[in-house]
């Protein structure tokens, strides 16, 4: 079997690829400024321009069907692009949908480029985080994930205090609208650094479009992860993106307090994802989510009880610490017990589309029946679910072994996990489905000859992996074992 064959599907980082994650996340953070100008501000410009309040609610979440559309036909088309492209194509399109809203007068154009924009959004966060997945060794995958995100919000959090500033120029509709046109400028300024630096990523699978197959969510504790991954989406886009905005503007804030108060959000959001996530990858995952949930309780109760901006401030401050742990800790939770990683971020990327549209509709029936003190109890009581529900999901990070100090130096005794190791020996059934997730079909004589070959072969392919040699990668051996057996037995 020639060397060639030991190479996983998925792209993986080459030497020299911390360069190759700088420009990356970059370029991110680029891309988080030109999504971020306007995200707060979205709800704001729909209610000034005639609808009511719940109506704006609606709005910020149609992004969810876009979203949904892309992440439920696109599993296996959006993770396999050219990272190059999708970084470009997404801010390209997120730029044309800014560009419709600066233009329009009508609040229902805005909501249709909402959703423009969501396309946009899914090819990003397909195609983004899955390239920051490749670019990180195995046992760094949930700070892969808190990094891509801290990036991309790093930028984000620069849109409420940018935004504030650019509308404090032109106060009212006028000032919206001017602040969604500096955002399709700096989109498309992206979108071309983007087509000119990304770095070219690309998995060996053939992008398909279709329905997602081979995802592994098996069991109670897979599904709960997903849910609370669709909460923590539900936070941002009906709290974070919602009620926190209009409750400002209801206080009487003016455009530049109102943009201090959400980057203060934006600020321990971004923190929280970046080192929370390599803490989880360290001590857990259980205990941080739990603590965040529970922190989010207060806060949410906290807000209901403001008068002025100074209130206003610490408990947007406050909020974000849950807003960016329910992020990013429920990812990590579902790649953990995932078969697959791409399996795994496709069924997390599904899960955070529900939420987004559960999160609008359920900030949008709140307000409508208790106002927005009453959102922000319903999202109290949501929080409190979500803190039980995590308690069956318990901890999922999977502690990193040395080798036994005893064995000889250079060497891995055969039933000890490296650290380098992409995913545990699965049973037949895991194995089906990572072959699934390779596009690979076997009747079940082969598949069961395929599970027995990666068996039998597996320490030898962990005595591999120990070599110190710079130019060889990590090993998918269940992909390998099945497109080998595919093939014919073939190399």
């Amino acid at each position: 079997m020639r060397l060639s064959t030991l190479v996983p599907g998925p792209a993986t980082p080459a030497p020299g690829a911390g360069g190759g994650r700088r420009s990356f996340h970059g370029l991110v953070a680029v891309a988080g400024v030109g999504f971020g100008l306007t995200a707060p501000f979205t709800a704001l410009l729909v209610v000034g321009l005639g609808a009511r309040p719940e109506w704006a609610a609606y709005v910020v979440a149609s992004m969810g069907l876009s979203l949904l559309l892309v992440d439920a036909f696109g599993t296996r088309f959006v993770p396999r692009l050219d990272s190059r492209i999708a970084l470009a194509v997404s801010m390209l399109v997120f730029g044309i949908g800014s560009l419709l809203s600066a233009a329009t007068t009508d609040w229902v154009v805005v909501g249709l480029a909402r959703v423009l924009q969501g396309f946009g959004g899914a090819l990003f966060m397909g195609g983004g985080v899955q390239a920051a997945v490749r670019l990180a060794r195995a046992h760094e995958r949930g700070g892969a994930i808190g990094s891509f995100n801290a990036a991309w919000f790093a930028g984000i959090a620069t849109g409420p205090l940018g935004g504030g500033l650019v509308v404090a120029l032109r106060p009212g509709v006028d000032g919206l609208r001017l602040l969604f046109g500096v955002c399709a400028a700096v989109n498309l300024l992206g979108a071309a650094a983007a087509w000119a630096f990304a770095p070219r990523l690309r998995s060996a699978s053939r992008p398909r479009l279709g329905l997602p197959r081979g995802l592994g969510v098996r069991g109670a504790r897979a599904w709960s992860a997903l849910v609370l991954s669709g909460t923590g989406q539900a936070l941002r886009s009906g709290l974070a993106m919602t009620i926190i905005p209009l409750l400002g503007e209801q206080l009487g804030m003016a455009w530049v307090p109102l943009g201090v108060a959400l980057f203060a959000l934006a600020l321990t959001d971004v923190a929280v994802m970046h080192f929370g996530a390599r803490f989880t990858d360290r001590r857990g995952r259980f205990a941080p989510l739990a603590l965040a949930l529970g922190w989010g309780v207060l806060a949410t109760v906290a807000l209901t009880l403001v008068a002025g901006p100074t209130g206003f401030t610490l408990g947007a401050l406050a909020a974000g610490v849950t807003v960016g742990a329910t992020w990013v800790i429920p990812a990590a939770m579902t790649v953990d017990l995932a078969p697959d990683p791409e399996a795994g971020l496709a069924a997390y990327r599904i899960a955070s589309d529900v939420g987004m549209l559960a999160g609008g509709l359920l900030a949008g029936i709140g307000i409508a029946v208790g106002g927005l003190h009453g959102a922000l109890w319903g999202t109290a009581g949501l929080l409190a679910l979500a803190l039980v529900l995590l308690l069956p999901v318990g901890e999922t990070r999977r502690p990193v072994q040395s080798p036994s100090a005893t064995a000889p130096t250079g060497t891995v005794p055969p039933d000890t996990p490296s650290p380098e190791d992409r995913m545990p020996l699965p049973d037949i059934d895991g194995f089906a489905v990572i072959a699934a997730a390779q596009d690979i079909t076997l009747v079940p004589d082969r598949l069961a000859q395929a599970h027995a070959t990666h068996t039998a072969y597996h320490p030898d392919l962990q005595r591999l992996r120990a070599l110190p040699l710079p130019y060889t990668e990590p090993v998918t051996e269940p992909a390998t074992a099945t497109a080998w057996i595919a093939n014919g037995g073939r190399s």
